[in-house]
């Protein structure tokens, strides 16, 4: 057994201060040294004799080091490690608000690190932390005020007597009442929790293929349950308190300021389950026509295809279920912890007991997955879960949006996989399914900005054409909104590109300018900001992008106001190319600029020279609101000729009429032909606000920006039952 030593700043031992090594301190049982050798500094010594409440009638703070190296460990490997003239803080606080009446404390605190070459199976010392990371240990002790109160001498060899580190269930007993004991570190806590999936269908044409003959069918509410298994990383510690003689505390939180990050396991849980029949499971949950045999022809898929859709489902949940967490842990660390459980030492079965300690070494799954089967908290006799985030992970469920592009030009789930790429994006954690017969891969786009400019464009090509469809009366669907998406993402962003997102925001009617303001406090310039912006198209939306409400097409004059409202509105007029855009979409000057044309001309409306490089700018402007108006007329013309045939009749018996088909495929043409002339820019969702507005602002319009002090989310998703 080592020996404690407490000695002055000159090494001279103080004989009064002497621990009890018979004591069942964790100290004594894991120390790897024959002594431990503590230096107080002499305002400590001055005060050793003093009573507690004559020390400290309010919390001070007293100095001291461990003279020597030394080392905590279980086995011949040692686990935590003290370098020489390690720094110790002893703090006293006989005035605690957070402690009963009449009871005080002495708490000491000093760090140290992991070794380098530990593991988890190491030894009991570990507690989940990364290898090398920097450890904190701290006990406070708890002792009576008035009779029986030590004198801060005693208190101090009583509390190095008594010191616990909650590393196993022998070490939770030793804890007195209103004791506490905190170890903390950056590392990673294992869980395993019972979650519901919902899988989100979003099914769109592709513009480059012809309608398929067949029919489309989703289901109402696709979900998927399943165990998973998932990690979260980052800064935490775990604290013991004595609650009672036979129960204490046990708390696991992110340390303050730190935000948890969520992996999905690599050996079990979504990756282990999810081989062929899960994933077919998950995409037939969401669209088929007849699940048994797209199952089997999704089984028939190559390794690299079935590997695609595994992988890019998988991270599509882990990126749900990081967001959930975020919203499980968005109020502070001190009201809710991530995880808490009442422990009462002697009760625990075996089982239980061993769940708690692989608990304390970072592996809580064996609890969490108790939860689902508990009653009233209870997970077994002596263990009770008092918050969890497994269970509030849980509650909230997880989300995969799936867009299909091309699911109505195939039909058929695996037809469409057989022919796509499969993309997921790391912003919204959207997983797209897009036929890639025809167009450039955007999955072989390094450039993240350059593929969210290419899955803007895809999307907005797709959702057209989808709403043209539905308006011709040429596709049958289930009562379901077809969804646009927009992605931004800004590495280093500033005041400007938060501006920019916010006025996104104004413009699709989800926030005021007061509101702006308030969005802009406690933003921190050079982090990364992204906006993920959706509007949903109902049956009528779609009809209302071409007809008004006595059923006539609108004129081009209806669309070029349109566009260039919706440029206006996106427009920070503090910006000075900005100025200039706005002064040439301004009443006086647009119908000139639309008369003059997409040419270099239209500088001199403004009051620069022709060649001046902003001009180049103005040329875009105008020739986007022109191009989308006129194509938006064209596709009309074409789409009241198909319902024309189309009457009320069911387009399952119309594929067999040649007039019908013929008008359906000249809609396609040209839908085809507008795509592949066309220059637009989708670096602001200028094309999403159009065909928003266009359709009469329908009630599902949703943002969310993260990378503010809060992330700021409103507005209204679809859901799977959404039409009109």
């Amino acid at each position: 057994m080592p020996d404690i030593e407490i000695t002055d700043d000159l090494g001279t031992p103080v004989e009064s201060i002497k621990p009890d090594l018979e004591s069942p301190s964790s100290l004594f049982n894991y120390v790897k040294a024959q002594l431990l050798h503590l230096a107080v500094a002499p305002d400590f010594m001055q005060r050793k004799d003093s009573l507690l409440t004559k020390v400290a009638p309010q919390p001070i703070d007293f100095k001291a080091k461990f003279s020597e190296k030394f080392q905590l460990g279980t086995t011949t490997q040692p686990a935590i490690c003290f370098t020489p003239g390690c720094a110790v803080d002893i703090d006293v606080d006989a005035t605690s608000k957070e402690l009963p009446a009449n009871t005080g404390s002495v708490k000491i605190h000093f760090i140290g690190s992991l070794d380098a070459g530990i593991s988890e199976t190491s030894g009991d010392l570990t507690f989940g932390f990364d290898a090398a990371s920097t450890v904190e240990l701290s006990f406070a002790k708890a002792f009576p005020l008035g009779a029986g109160e030590p004198t801060l001498g005693n208190a101090l060899a009583e509390s190095m007597s008594s010191f616990v580190i909650p590393a196993t269930v022998a070490d939770l007993e030793k804890l007195g009442v209103n004791d506490e004991a905190i170890i903390s570190g950056a590392g990673s806590l294992k869980v395993s929790a019972g979650v519901k999936v919902t899988a989100i269908p979003n099914p769109l044409a592709s513009v480059a293929l012809p309608l398929s003959a067949g029919t489309l069918s989703l289901n109402a509410g696709p979900a998927v349950a399943l165990t998973t298994s998932f990690e979260v990383s980052g800064k935490y510690e775990i604290k013991a308190r004595g609650i009672d003689a036979e129960t204490c505390e046990l708390t696991i939180s992110p340390q303050h300021g730190t935000t948890f990050k969520a992996d999905l396991a690599e050996s079990a849980g979504v990756a282990g389950q999810f081989g062929t029949t899960d994933v077919t499971a998950m995409i037939v949950g969401a669209v088929s026509v007849d699940p048994a045999k797209e199952a089997q022809a999704l089984a028939d898929l190559d390794k690299s295809q079935r590997d695609a859709v595994t992988d890019a489902i998988k991270s599509g949940l882990s990126h749900s279920l990081q967001a959930c967490l975020q919203e499980v842990l968005s109020v502070s660390t001190d009201e809710k912890p991530a995880f808490q459980y009442r422990v009462q030492p002697a009760r625990l079965s075996a089982d239980a007991a061993t769940a708690v300690n692989r608990a304390l070494k970072g592996d809580l799954s064996l609890l969490t997955a108790t939860e689902t089967k508990m009653q009233k908290g209870v997970l077994a006799p002596g263990l009770t879960m008092m918050q969890s985030l497994a269970s509030e992970t849980s509650k909230r469920g997880l989300t995969l949006k799936l867009n299909l592009i091309g699911i109505l030009n195939y039909v058929s789930v695996a037809d469409l996989i057989r022919h796509s790429e499969v993309v997921t994006d790391e912003v919204s954690g959207d997983v797209t399914i897009k036929d890639a017969a025809t167009s450039n891969r955007i999955s072989a786009i390094v450039n993240q900005a350059d593929r969210h400019e290419a899955l803007r464009k895809v999307m907005f090509d797709s959702v057209l054409a989808t709403a043209s469809y539905r308006a011709a009366k040429a596709v049958v669907l289930p009562a379901i909104t077809c969804e646009q998406v927009h992605l931004a993402v800004n590495k280093n962003a500033d005041s400007t590109t938060v501006n920019c997102y916010l006025h996104w925001l104004e413009a699709l009617n989800l926030m005021t300018t007061a509101e702006e303001k308030d969005a802009l406090t406690g933003f921190a310039p050079g982090k990364q900001l992204a906006c993920v912006l959706r509007t949903g198209f109902a049956e009528n939306d779609c009809d209302a992008m071409f007809f008004d409400g006595t059923g006539k097409l609108y004129p081009q004059q209806h669309y070029l106001e349109i566009g260039r409202q919706a440029l206006l509105s996106l427009l920070d007029v503090t910006d000075p190319v900005n100025k200039l855009r706005a002064r040439l979409l301004s009443d006086g000057v647009w119908p000139q600029a639309v008369s003059i044309g997409a040419v270099a001309e239209l500088g001199d409306l403004v009051g620069v020279q022709q060649d001046d490089s902003r001009v180049l700018v103005l040329i875009g402007d105008v020739y986007d609101i022109s191009f989308w108006a006129e194509a938006m007329v064209n596709a009309g013309q074409l789409i009241d000729q198909v319902r024309k045939v189309a009457g009320n009749s069911d387009p399952k018996v119309l594929i067999h009429n040649p007039d019908f088909n013929a008008k359906r495929q000249a809609l396609q043409k040209k839908l085809a032909d507008m795509v592949k002339t066309s220059k637009m820019r989708f670096d602001q969702p200028w094309g999403m606000l159009c065909l928003y507005r266009a359709a009469g602002a329908p009630p599902f319009a949703y943002a969310k920006i993260t990378g503010l002090k809060t992330p700021l989310e409103r507005g209204v998703q679809r859901t799977l039952a959404a039409g009109g």
